[in-house]
């Protein structure tokens, strides 16, 4: 079975926690996101490796 290394899971579930827990009224900070990270998917990421994903996301 294939497994995907974390760094590329990263912003897959980055994009996840965005489509579930924000909207235009609603958002997160770097640091909420890190700790739905780590409470929800066991996944550890700094805060620039967060900013540096959304960055990713954006473009």
């Amino acid at each position: 079975m294939y497994t995907a290394p974390p760094k590329k899971l990263l912003i897959i579930n980055i994009l996840d926690i965005l489509k579930r827990y924000t909207d235009e009224d609603h958002r997160l900070s770097q640091k909420e996101i890190m700790e739905i990270l780590e409470n929800e998917y066991t996944m550890q990421a700094d805060r620039k490796a967060i900013k540096r994903n959304l960055g990713v996301l954006i473009k």
